[in-house]
């Protein structure tokens, strides 16, 4: 039997859903529209990914709108590893929009209660431009959960859309063990080293990473001896599809990175000159350039560079022919830098316009003149 209730606020609703008992009809095995077998990925995220133990709480954050398919496997799956679920609707835009700044910190803490009690926690599709305060990732930050990040980002071509879906789920089914060693191996090659990133768009950018330097393997895992030793938020957060290894520990940053400011060649492309560890001057080449005037006009730590990442995960395209770059540019050979606020990944800058990404796919990567990245492509992966 399903037990519910709603936790009523000033002009909110929090649903809380939890299943003790069997859900009644299962999921069909496949999404007849995509192909997609959503039973086989909420398997891996419940016995893979979490290793869930009976009697563990799960935080379903989504909104059903958005759903691709994958809510109503996951609570089958959680179920038959002994697990209980509770459900919190995703912000959307035209709602939260009409939050009033006071119903928003009891909301907050109503859903902190949930995080609290629970160990684990997992994002589903959600709208993205009704989250910019991140309460997820505060919510895990509140909390001690093992937290995933399902996202599913689609492009705007809805043709394409299919082939990506696909395309997550052979990405998702890469072993974590696999990702693990892939990453080790070039943490092991970055750290105590200068690296070099140049690319064919201008890019002449480096950068040092020491040799003590705190790195994240988004390996797809967020077991409990995983996150054993988490020293940030990001630590105990997992996006799947996996691919990243990131590290916020740059020194001595040099030269000039120009980058997409969103994961797609068709938005603004960028150029930050940095001398000294600080950015200089941030101008568009191309395209609008609302962020970099926002940029311009923020406070803080602005100016610092925030974090290095490296997409490694092969069964992503890296750049579509539209030019749209799965998954957050997490395909093999796609580097970003962000410059800015790190807070997520346990940095210390902090910054009033938060973090600002510059995406860069075909790059080549090199460390004390060895390639680790040569026109895109991840070598020795």
């Amino acid at each position: 039997m399903i037990k519910c209730c709603l936790l009523v606020a000033t002009g909110w609703i929090v649903a809380v859903l939890t299943m003790p008992a069997a859900l009644g009809q299962a999921a069909p095995a496949a999404s007849p529209a995509t192909g997609v077998d959503y039973v086989h990925l909420a398997d891996l995220i419940v016995n893979r990914s979490w290793k869930l133990a009976p009697g563990e709480r799960v935080v379903m954050f989504w909104d059903a709108q958005r759903d691709p398919g994958i809510a109503t496997p996951l609570r089958e799956a959680i179920r038959k590893a002994g697990g209980q679920v509770e459900e919190i609707a995703a912000p959307v835009s035209p709602a939260d929009a009409a939050l009033a700044p006071a119903a928003r910190a009891p909301r907050f803490e109503q859903w902190k209660a949930i995080f609290q009690r629970s160990q684990a926690a997992i994002w589903l599709p959600s709208d993205i431009t009704a989250v910019s305060d991140q309460p997820f990732e505060h919510l895990v930050e509140a909390s001690a959960v093992r937290s995933i990040h399902f996202h599913w980002f689609l492009p705007p071509e809805a043709a394409d859309a299919p082939r990506v879906e696909a395309m997550y789920q052979r990405a998702i089914e890469v072993n974590p063990t696999e990702l693990g060693k892939r990453l080790a191996t070039l943490e092991e090659a970055l750290r105590g080293h200068t690296v070099h990133v140049k690319a064919q768009n201008g890019t002449d950018f480096v950068f040092r990473v020491p040799r003590d330097a705190h790195f994240h393997r988004n390996t797809g895992e967020a077991t409990k001896q995983k996150v054993r030793d988490a020293r940030s938020v990001r630590d105990r957060e997992e996006e799947l599809p996996a691919s990243v290894l990131r590290t916020t520990d740059l020194t001595d940053a040099q030269g000039t990175f120009t980058g997409y400011l969103s994961w797609d060649t068709r938005s603004t492309l960028a150029r930050a000159t940095l001398k000294d560890g600080r950015v200089t001057a941030l101008e568009a080449l191309h395209g609008p350039d609302a962020e970099v005037t926002a940029w311009k006009s923020a406070k803080g730590d602005k100016d610092k560079p925030g974090e290095f990442v490296i997409g490694t995960n092969s069964a992503l395209t890296a750049v579509l022919p539209s030019g749209y770059m799965p998954y957050y540019g997490y395909g093999a050979g796609v580097v970003r830098l962000a410059i800015g606020d790190n807070w997520e990944s346990g940095g210390r800058n902090r910054s009033s316009n938060g973090e600002l990404l510059l995406f860069l796919p075909g790059a080549t990567l090199s460390v004390d003149g060895r390639d680790l990245i040569r026109n895109g492509e991840l070598l020795n992966r």
